[in-house]
């Protein structure tokens, strides 16, 4: 049987005189989610640790729970080897200087276990004191909100993709927000409120405003349930998914005395106006913290919790009143599967997340390579880096076939944002000196009947493209017999670029539901009054076919909702099922 599943006590692959638990930098630091590291008592921005960019390891690092911040400073070399990483105990750093944005190189820096426990004990300090660095009060001065609301507005024109997607006149929606300030003081956590609606509405799936002032209230209570949609409607489920709360009458048909349908229009301005599946799929997970929902819709916080449910066919009712929790359930990875060999001689490809796990990948198929078929299970795998999806191509396409041009992106020009801004995404120009010749072919193709669906708004870099094709690696072999992809709304990010780029081979079906929608390559910047973050698209991204990946989500062959009982540990599991029965 074959993991997938990232384990770090396996990173004993590390090179032998390099310690593990070693760090190059003296001192780290947050801005938003961006790292700023001192070396030899100078701060500087980081952007590459011997030729590997930042950004992919933090995309690494934001696989990892609980994320970038614990995993940047005391996980690096882990994920460094991840990262096909070959160094010795000391590296080169490339910097930028945090005064005047000049390029910084430092050669020889050493990786040593006194820098990362530093780091540890820096960050565990911040932790037990309570504080992720400085902590905005609740309120401040009207007159510093507007300036945060005016700051709000510069840094979105200056570096979001997606300004000019829907009919949001942004300048007009900023002045009925500061115009809406009155009094002397304003609350923090209402305007972050305000300024995340707005943002929303344009429709990034990435885009968030969030702040370091709790949303939770003391005494906060949540669902005592999980909310997922099956073929039967939506169903609650017990955390640890051992049962049904009601199993004669799974379906949730209303929660307070509201349908299903009414809570999502409810809290539709709250979410991304993305695809249906994406907004429907976030309400209810949304719901989990059900009193802070009801503060924001001026409903009583703590009351008892009135659920009705019913039948599949709604022959029946259930009223049932049921006492909240004082812990938010968590939804977790599912399904809890493994790569293996089904009956039948099936390949069963199980990739939980997107974490650039390519040897396991390589080991799976290796296994594969005299099965009658393919399942490639990527459910619920919310994103990460592209390295499968390349690598898994490699299998896909055959040597007389041609390269496959999975995404077609541009980003907003901004002085924040270098010409390889979009390497990380594996992305590049059409004269791009690292295509050969049938990749030129493919693109060149592709970029002649090219037409977006929507015309980025704004001063924007020339086309990049990510391209599929053979890497040349030893273990690729031509996987020439049919591959069934799993998907559902859980599918998002990297993954939409997964099944978006899988879906154009021939021998590709998609099976399940449609994916989520959204490719960003977000960027984040921090209001300087507030604390506020804003995250955001600095990039537009689109199928080959002109459609765009953010508020579509890729669409499946083969529609199949899961069953109610898919969601248990001991349940069936349709999607697969329909899966099997296409070999």
């Amino acid at each position: 049987m074959i993991h997938l599943a990232l384990v770090l006590s396996l990173v004993s692959l590390a090179p032998q005189d390099v310690d593990e638990k070693s760090n190059p930098f003296d001192g780290l630091r947050w801005s938003g989610d961006q790292p700023e590291v001192q070396v030899d008592g100078t701060w500087y921005k980081p952007v590459a640790i011997d030729g590997i960019g930042v950004e992919e390891i933090l995309i690494i690092a934001d696989g990892w729970s609980p994320g970038r911040e614990k995993r940047f400073a005391e996980d690096l070399v882990p994920i460094l080897v991840r990262l096909k990483w070959k160094g010795d105990a000391k590296v080169d750093l490339d910097l930028r200087s945090l005064k005047d944005g000049s390029a910084v190189r430092l050669e020889d820096v050493e990786m040593t276990r006194a820098k990362r426990q530093a780091l540890r004990a820096s960050r565990n300090a911040r932790e037990s004191s309570g504080a992720r660095g400085p902590t905005p009060p609740a309120r401040i001065s009207v007159e510093d909100a507007r300036a945060d609301i005016e700051a709000f507005g510069a840094g979105l024109k200056d570096q979001f993709a997606y300004l000019g997607l829907g009919e949001v006149d942004l300048d007009r929606e900023l002045a009925q927000i500061r115009d809406g300030l009155t009094g002397d003081q304003a609350d923090i956590l209402d305007l972050r409120l305000e300024l995340h609606r707005l943002l929303m509405r344009f429709g990034d799936g990435h885009a968030q405003v969030r702040t370091k002032l709790p949303l939770d209230q003391p005494g906060d209570k949540y669902l005592p349930f999980l909310l997922v949609e099956s073929s039967s409607g939506v169903v609650a489920v017990l955390p640890d998914r051992s049962a049904l709360v009601e199993p004669d009458a799974p379906v949730v048909r209303a929660i307070d005395g509201k349908t299903i349908d009414e809570w999502v229009q409810l809290a539709r301005p709250y979410v991304a106006n993305g695809s249906p599946q994406l907004v429907r799929r976030r309400v209810l997970g949304d719901m989990r913290r059900i009193d802070d929902v009801r503060r924001i819709l001026g409903a009583e916080t703590s009351a008892p919790l009135k659920v009705t449910f019913s039948k599949v066919d709604g022959s029946e009712t259930v009223e049932r009143e049921l006492e909240l929790s004082s812990r938010r359930p968590t939804y977790g990875t599912w399904p809890r599967s493994e790569s293996v060999i089904l009956d039948g001689d099936i390949g069963y490809l199980r990739i939980a997340k997107m974490d650039g796990a390519v040897d396991e990948l390589r080991e799976a198929m290796e296994e594969f390579v005299d099965t009658k078929g393919l399942i490639v299970d990527v459910r619920g795998n919310g994103g990460g880096t592209r390295e499968l999806l390349l690598a898994l191509g490699g299998y896909l396409i055959g040597p007389k076939e041609p390269a496959v041009v999975g995404n077609i992106a541009q980003y907003r020009l901004s002085r924040r944002f270098d010409e390889d801004h979009l390497e990380a995404r594996y992305m590049h120009r059409v004269g791009w000196d690292g295509w050969n010749d049938r990749q030129r072919k493919a693109i060149k193709s592709v970029a002649a009947a090219f037409k977006p669906e929507w015309q980025p708004v704004g001063e924007f870099s020339a086309w990049h493209y990510l391209v599929l094709d053979r890497t040349g690696h030893a273990a690729e072999y031509f996987y020439d017999l049919p591959v069934v992809v799993l998907s559902d709304s859980g599918c998002f990010s990297a993954t939409d670029i997964f099944l978006g780029a899988l879906e154009l081979l021939p021998r590709v079906t998609l099976v399940g539901a449609a994916s989520s929608g959204g490719s960003a390559r977000s960027q984040s910047f921090r209001l300087r009054n507030t604390g506020i973050e804003v995250r955001c698209a600095s990039m537009a991204s689109f199928r080959p076919d002109g459609r765009l990946y953010d508020g579509r989500g890729i669409e499946v062959d083969v529609e199949v909702l899961p069953a109610p009982g898919d969601f248990l540990r001991a349940g069936g599991d349709a999607q697969l099922k329909a899966a099997l029965e296409r070999f």
